[in-house]
């Protein structure tokens, strides 16, 4: 009798164990949630600048030590997590080896950078930065990671909405109307509304496939945050936001259609590789390159002027500067810091007060040169090459891809390559995947889409 009452009494301890460790086990994703979306907001730069802006105008220099700080702290527990979770051999074999052998090579320029004491710091913010990109790729289902940019981006914006509606000081350009909120200028206010829209909108795709309970509601608030971060979009006047999210738009459409061609005509994911990839890589650098190229004639057309604003000059400068040096760069964000830099055209630093080139393309070429900038696009094509068959299979998919480029677009206009800012982790955890494949050679996936 008593064996029997001890062997039940162990049965309900480890039951009640069991349960202590599920309610623990959900209670510790939920603070993970809350602290990742807390991270990605953080790193919009937007809320921490608009925090120490009043104390930036009496001491700007320990203003700036202490936004640094802000950021290391904030990102701190992303690597501890990503430490603990750890990179299987087999991914630091591939396109991940090549991510961290382009920022390796980064830290590395400090050798020979012309600014090593800027370098050195620049270059630990973009490890670091990069390293959070991984641990979301490494931790979070793809569901999961459009919710959570999607939901850390809404703070920002909302207040941004509020600080315009309360006329608080700089929250509108003055010159044209543009609106600001508590962003450094449009262009920043932009990427958070365009990152936004363009996750409710993926997930509202997932949502009507789907299907699931209370989905009617679900889906009307995922097109109320769309449509609330459009208009943030729209008002903001930015040009660079809109054009990368027509890329995103584009290159969505263009893998929707492969999908369906593969869901029908029965393809190969060897065809998808041999073809497809290349022909769709082809696509993307050309209509890149084109907007880039002749942006001037596309926003002269839409009646916007462009002057030195558009970036040209610098753009010009800055390529004139990585013919200087076009092997190993200057050292990563150093050039513009340089006094040999500007040669006989000291000029254009009193004109511009420029710290880099407003593209993130020719921040790496100055940086890192051929080198450095080959080991990065290598890194983003081999990714793709190793995402195709979950692009072709899962539910939105196509977010890898189009995220990937709505970033690179972006960065043709702005240095968004750059440590302790979010659109760098977008681009790392959109080129790495999601955690469902990261253990897979997702080309050996045939399943077909949904």
């Amino acid at each position: 009798m008593s064996r029997e009452v001890t062997n039940n009494r162990a049965e309900v301890d480890s039951v009640v164990v069991q349960s202590l460790q599920a309610n623990s086990s959900r209670l510790w994703h939920w603070l993970e949630y809350v602290y990742v979306v807390t991270l990605l907001g953080t790193l919009t730069q937007g809320p921490v600048n608009k925090i120490w802006e009043g104390s930036s105008q009496v001491d700007p220099k320990a203003i700036e030590i202490t936004k640094f700080a802000t950021y290391i702290l904030v990102q701190a527990p992303a690597i501890f997590l990503l430490v603990r979770r750890g990179i299987s051999k087999n991914l630091l074999k591939g396109p991940i080896g090549l991510l961290l052998l382009f920022v390796s090579w980064m830290l590395l320029s400090t050798i020979w950078a012309t600014s090593s004491s800027n370098t050195v710091f620049e270059s630990l913010t973009l490890v670091l930065t990069c390293s959070v990109g991984l641990y979301v790729a490494r931790s979070f289902s793809l569901i999961e990671q459009l919710s959570l940019f999607g939901f850390a981006m809404q703070p920002g914006l909302i207040f941004s909405w509020f600080a315009v509606r309360q006329n608080w000081a700089g929250s509108v350009q003055p010159e044209d109307g543009n609106w600001i909120g508590i962003y450094f200028n449009r262009n920043s206010l932009a990427p958070p509304a365009a990152l936004g829209l363009l996750a409710a909108s993926a997930l509202l795709w997932i949502v009507l496939a789907r299907r699931p309970k209370r989905w009617i509601a679900i889906g009307l608030t995922l097109i109320a945050v769309t449509l609330f971060d459009s208009y943030l979009l729209v008002r903001s006047g930015s040009s660079t936001s809109l054009g990368a999210v027509m890329v995103f738009g584009l290159v969505w459409l263009f893998w929707s259609v492969i999908r369906w061609w593969q869901r029908h005509k029965n393809i190969s994911p060897k065809q998808i590789l041999r073809m497809v990839y290349p022909s769709f890589l082809l696509g993307v650098i050309v209509m890149t390159w084109v907007g880039f190229r002749f942006q001037s004639v596309l926003l002269n057309r839409l009646g916007r002027k462009i002057d030195f604003n558009g970036r040209e000059v610098l753009w010009r400068f800055s390529w004139s500067g990585f013919k200087n040096r076009p092997i190993i760069g200057w050292g990563w964000m150093s050039a513009w810091r340089t006094q040999e830099f500007f040669k006989d055209r000291e000029f254009w630093w009193a004109l511009t007060n420029n710290y880099w080139s407003h593209s993130a393309m020719m921040d790496v070429l100055l940086g890192g040169g051929i080198i450095g900038a080959t080991l990065l696009v290598f890194a983003i094509i081999w990714s793709g090459a190793r995402q195709l068959g979950s692009v072709c299979s899962e539910i939105s998919g196509q977010w890898a891809f189009a995220a990937t480029w709505f970033v690179i677009a972006a960065s043709t206009q702005e240095s968004f390559i750059i440590g302790n800012h979010f659109m760098l982790v977008l681009l790392v955890s959109s080129m790495i995947g999601y955690q469902a494949n990261q253990n897979d050679d997702s080309l050996n996936k045939t399943n077909s889409p949904a």
